[in-house]
């Protein structure tokens, strides 16, 4: 009889460790992260120092340009949390490379000269900020990429 005592107190403990486990919200499965693939669309104003691939470097000091640039960002293939895919502002082609943080929420892409972080607002809205810098030429802009259909 003492056995059936103990086991059920095991059984008993092995329930409390589940449900404790269960309330405090640890997820019982990763979700995935966002696809992705496919196009999406982005209008940047950056301040940058020299000259760059895409604005004259005007004077010596920051330039706070109000011209914007119309970015599209080809996203072609997705493997999990990595993807591939190429930006382009309609004269000029870069390769990208990138990755989803484990949290789903935030993530990281390479261009050819530079990087991106981006946070995931929501399934067809990215918010980015991209950054370079080297001895002849820093840029910096936030901006949103929105999704195209």
């Amino acid at each position: 009889m003492n056995g059936w005592i103990a086991m059920l107190g095991k059984l008993a403990f092995g329930g409390l460790c589940v449900g404790a486990l269960a309330a405090s919200g640890l997820p019982a499965r990763a979700e995935e992260p966002l696809n992705l693939v496919g196009t999406w669309k982005g209008v940047a104003q950056a301040v940058h120092r020299g000259t760059n691939p895409y604005r004259p470097g005007e004077q010596t000091g920051p330039s706070f340009s109000s011209a914007t640039l119309e970015f599209t960002f080809t996203i072609t293939t997705q493997q999990g949390n990595r993807f591939s895919g190429q930006s382009s502002d309609g004269k000029r082609t870069e390769n990208l490379i990138g990755a989803i943080s484990p949290n789903n929420k935030n993530g990281i892409v390479l261009d050819d000269d530079g990087q991106y972080l981006f946070t995931v607002r929501d399934s067809n809205t990215l918010d980015a900020c991209y950054s370079h810098s080297n001895a002849n030429s820093k840029v910096v802009s936030c901006y949103e990429w929105k999704r195209i259909p």
